[in-house]
């Protein structure tokens, strides 16, 4: 008995090993579906670049006049129109492991205006009214930020940065109307000036990304988000000038400046082309989409001493040079 258990055992074994051993003889080599991250050895580079913008603010709430039509109250506010721009930075890449610096600066100052004719009502009597507005935009902002080059696979560039902005803001509107009698005579005159100005400054962090197409042409974007501590100062000026009788009338509501953290995200989207003279020498041209919100920037306040805030943005084309320099 123990014999015949022994060798159908042994003859288990020897039909498990030989299963076994056609398994492995017959599996296909594994194959690995890892893609390389590295970061690429670079020689010290200087780079410089220059943007041509063509920025449109677009979150202005302020409205200069009202009318009343078909039992409805229309606002007009100011449209704000596109306004030529520019950028420049300079970057410098450490030589080894893909590192970099970069000191950039970036703004935009314009001014729009607009008209229109209302009415104002004396007893039961509507006389003229005719009001303008303008919106002046300042804005200016700096970057110091710390970069990491990454190569994902063979076309694809990561660029991971970090540092800090500083960011001004100042938004001035400003209105006036003009009031008529019934025989369209000039009355009186109320000019005002209404302005929100912030300035802060705090860390900033994104990424820039690239997709290499062949023969020098790349998509490249850059996706960044900070985080400013700053001041916020809000104030209305305006005067009420009497034809009649000769006098103006002054008034001011003023507030104190308070601190603000406001969070900031900027993005922008290009297709560029970039030739190599040589080893030590490239050209770079880049055109694309740009947009920039700065969430609750802008404090207004009204006659009545309310404020209210509202958000900074800008949108619009640009267009890049950027030469880099070994």
């Amino acid at each position: 008995m123990k014999t015949k258990i022994s060798l159908m055992l042994l003859a288990m074994g020897l039909a498990s090993a030989s299963a076994y051993a056609g398994t492995i003889d017959t599996a296909p080599m594994p194959v690995s579906n890892d893609i390389n991250v590295t970061a690429p050895d670079q020689a010290g580079m200087w780079s410089f670049g220059a943007n041509a913008v063509l920025l449109q603010p677009v979150s202005n709430n302020s409205t200069y006049n009202s009318t009343d039509t078909d039992n409805a109250t229309n606002y007009q506010s100011v449209d704000q129109t596109y306004h030529w721009w520019f950028g420049a930075d300079v970057t410098y890449a450490f030589p080894g492991n893909g590192r970099d610096v970069t000191l950039a600066y970036e703004g935009l100052h314009g001014s729009d205006s607009d008209s229109s004719v209302g009415s104002y009502t004396v007893g039961n009597v509507d006389l003229p009214l005719g009001a303008e507005g303008k919106t002046d935009t300042s804005y200016d902002a700096g970057d110091l930020v710390f970069g990491q080059k990454l190569d994902v696979g063979q076309r694809i560039r990561l660029h991971p940065f970090m540092g800090v902005r500083y960011a001004h803001i100042d938004v001035k509107n400003s209105a006036e109307y003009t009031y008529f009698d019934a025989d369209n005579n000039a009355v009186a005159l109320t000019s005002g000036e209404q302005q929100g100005t912030f300035s802060g400054i705090g860390p900033r962090f994104g990424s820039d990304a690239q997709i290499n197409l062949g023969q020098g042409f790349s998509v490249r974007g850059r996706l960044g988000f900070s985080a400013l501590i700053g001041s916020s100062d809000p104030s209305l000026d305006y005067t009420v000038t009497d034809y009649a009788t000769d006098t103006a009338a002054p008034y001011s509501v003023n507030h104190d400046s308070t601190t603000r953290v406001v969070p900031e995200m900027d993005g922008r989207l290009g297709l560029n082309y970039t030739y190599d003279f040589n080893s030590n020498m490239a050209l770079g041209v880049e055109a694309g989409w740009q947009a920039v919100n700065y969430f609750n920037a802008v404090a207004q306040t009204s006659i009545d001493g309310n404020v209210d805030h509202s958000d900074f943005a800008l949108q619009g084309p640009y267009a890049r040079l950027q030469l880099d320099v070994a």
